[in-house]
């Protein structure tokens, strides 16, 4: 059985994490309260460089969990005058914390900007530090020590990537290309690089150091082709004889495939075995024309594709190849198909279920409505289907984790696990996750697992969702399917005429419960709004709503998160579908879809939804709600009778009998 996912944008999030009385945790008895205080009050007079004042009140907090901290703050002032030995020492007393490496990212910097080259190759040597930033600032080490060798050694891997590189790298490049060993063919694969990474300006300044005239010659017309992609309309311009040609050519196309997709397909059918694309573009850039172009279901997709991928070479393009034939309901082709498909993902439930739809709808083949029943022993979309379907329970494959509570009360009193309950209590988040993080490479697989049942009695759901991945506990509902503002979510629900359990789902799927975060889009909060459409929705529903820092607070996001799915519900004449669909790409889109194939059974316009995140959001939404229900003791049905209606194969069974 394969986990539902759980990959979300929230692992790129920047995070931000507060206990809530709304949430539903245990909290243990706080015995810090007067420590955390005082702690505050210590970091305001470091903020001032009122040391005195500092000094005064963190002699008093040495018993205090978060007392490493205020070390670091007070040593990490002072870096300009310590010596290696007292940075040594607190990076010993203190292993166990961020804190140690941090310092010692500090350290290094501090030594840098004193020159004192000697010092920070012992200091790398004690405690090296990871990135290129730190690599570089060792080879100037060496440079400046006369370990030019080693130094150069490196440089020309460092130097020779798509992207700039940190400055500190800088007096390291200098000196290596002043020094005669830039080549041109090294400052050709950086300048090929470059462009290939969109950094044209990297690559104008890289082209300067091409000396040999015909890579100078590939490299003005790669320029040229960049800035014109209609270029390569011209069969002559690029020469099987040349093996830089085929890169070209496999940039450019890509490149003219977002204004002419059909016209850029074309001229790679034209040009990838005349230019002798390398094996590995080929494989880009053939997957790429064969999934867009797949969301895009063109008429002649199939044709195409059967130029594209005679042999069936690519699943995924195999499986858009599905996704048309379901939209064509050319129900023998999509048998064909999948047949086609690694046995592997034959063995999916997603192809066990229109495998099973088609051959019923043909009316060939030994099956009939009931082979969807081996579907049901599962725990993911097409399973709690055909366990509907068929009137069967929902199988959830739950297993409890049995942990009593004086083995989570042993890990709470672990000085890591102290300091992350307090940074949390003190909403320093990021400071958490890092003693978290950190944690977690000291633990035990089963102290993992335990460590995620005890973010769960903090209230920090998502750690504790994260830490049933980490330690592979994908059936141990309780701690992956956590239930917070209960109260908030049933009030707002019933006040928008909604299920409260479709509500909670989209919360567990949208930030898995962080009340404080917000995307890489801007999207913030638990149910992750737009400020720009809380505004909206506030203003029709009249919400209290001043900025976007109100989407932090869990009630008034879950009164404009409830609210707007109310709004999108309406707005797609009550199918949950639909509106869910919208929640995550946008009513526009949903509409658009819907224009073009509305027409289609729900399950197969769920399967044909073009944005793969959107498809994985709806079916994961659904199901989430199953789970939920089931866990609850509540009546449980994923889809309602009238969406049920319009599966596939009701609709086939319904057409047969006409």
């Amino acid at each position: 059985m394969k986990p539902l996912s759980l990959m979300f944008a929230a692992l790129a999030w920047s995070c931000t994490f507060s206990l809530s009385t709304h949430a539903t945790s245990i909290t243990p008895t706080d015995s810090y309260a007067r420590e955390r205080t005082s702690y505050q009050e210590a970091m305001q007079a470091a903020a001032s460089r009122d040391w005195s004042s500092f000094e005064s009140i963190a002699t008093k907090l040495k018993q205090y969990p978060l007392y490493p901290y205020l070390e670091y703050t007070r040593l990490e002032a002072q870096l300009a005058s310590a010596s290696q030995r007292q940075v040594s020492d607190f990076i010993s007393s203190h292993a166990d914390t961020p804190l140690a490496m941090r310092l010692q990212r500090s350290w290094i910097n501090q030594l840098a900007r004193q020159q004192a080259w000697s010092g920070l190759l012992r200091a790398s040597t004690q405690m090296p530090v990871g990135g290129t930033k730190y690599q570089c600032l060792e080879l100037v080490a060496r440079l400046n020590t006369g370990d030019t060798k080693t130094a150069y050694a490196s440089a020309a891997e460092l130097w020779d990537v798509g992207t700039s590189q940190p400055d500190a790298c800088d007096p390291l490049f200098d000196s290596w290309i002043k020094t005669g060993h830039l080549s041109s063919d090294i400052a050709l694969s950086r300048f090929f690089k470059a462009v290939e990474a969109g950094n044209t300006s990297l690559a104008k300044y890289t082209q300067r150091f091409i000396s040999d005239p015909k890579q100078k010659a590939v490299s003005d017309l790669f320029l040229k082709i960049n800035s014109d992609a209609k270029l390569l309309a011209d069969r002559n311009l690029l020469t099987p004889g040349n093996a830089l040609h085929g890169r070209i050519a496999a940039h450019g196309i890509r490149d003219l495939a977002r204004r002419d997709l059909e016209g850029s397909f074309d001229l790679w059918l034209r040009d990838r075995d005349r230019l002798k694309v390398d094996p590995q573009r080929r494989t880009t850039l053939d997957r790429y024309f064969g999934v867009r172009m797949g969301k895009n279901f063109l008429p002649d997709y199939e044709a195409r594709m059967a130029r594209l991928d005679p042999d069936f070479k690519q699943e995924d393009i195999t499986e858009w190849r599905i996704r048309n034939a379901l939209a064509r309901f050319d129900w023998a082709r999509v048998q064909q198909l999948i047949k086609r498909l690694p046995a592997e993902l034959q063995a999916n439930e997603r192809w066990l279920y229109w495998n099973s739809v088609a051959i019923d709808s043909t009316g060939k083949g030994n099956n009939s409505p009931e082979s969807l029943s081996r579907l049901t022993g599962a725990r993911n979309f097409y399973s709690f289907l055909a366990a509907e379907m068929h009137d069967r329970p929902y199988d959830l494959q739950d297993e409890p984790a049995g942990f009593d509570s004086a083995q989570l009360k042993r890990l709470e009193q672990k000085p890591a696990f102290k300091r992350m309950r307090e940074l949390l209590l003190l909403e320093e988040n990021y400071q958490a996750r890092s003693e978290w993080n950190l944690a977690q490479t000291r633990l035990s697989d089963s102290d993992r697992h335990a460590a995620a049942h005890v973010a769960s009695r903090w209230g920090w759901h998502d750690q504790s969702i994260r830490g049933a991945i980490s330690s592979n506990r994908w059936n141990d509902l309780a701690i992956r399917f956590p239930h917070p503002y209960k109260t908030l979510f049933k009030q707002y629900a019933a006040d928008r005429g909604i299920n409260r359990t479709w509500a909670l789902s989209v919360a567990r799927q949208e930030s898995a419960f962080q009340a404080s975060v917000q995307s890489g889009a801007g999207a913030r909060g638990l149910m992750q709004l737009m400020p720009k459409t809380a505004a909206q929705t506030a203003k029709r529903y009249t919400v209290p709503y001043r900025n976007s820092s109100d989407l932090y607070n869990p009630e008034t996001n879950i009164a404009l998160g409830t609210a707007y799915l109310a709004q999108m519900l309406e707005r797609f004449n009550g199918n949950r579908v639909f509106a869910t669909a919208a929640y995550n790409a946008g009513p526009h889109r949903v509409s658009r879809w819907l224009e073009e194939r509305g027409h289609l059974p729900l399950d197969i316009w769920i399967e044909t939804i073009p944005f793969d995140e959107t498809r994985n959001y709806v079916q994961n939404v659904l199901a989430f709600g199953v789970i939920y229900d089931v866990r609850d003791q509540q009546p449980t049905r994923m889809l309602t009778p009238a969406e049920s209606a319009s599966l596939a194969l009701y609709q086939t069974s319904s057409a047969k009998k006409l």
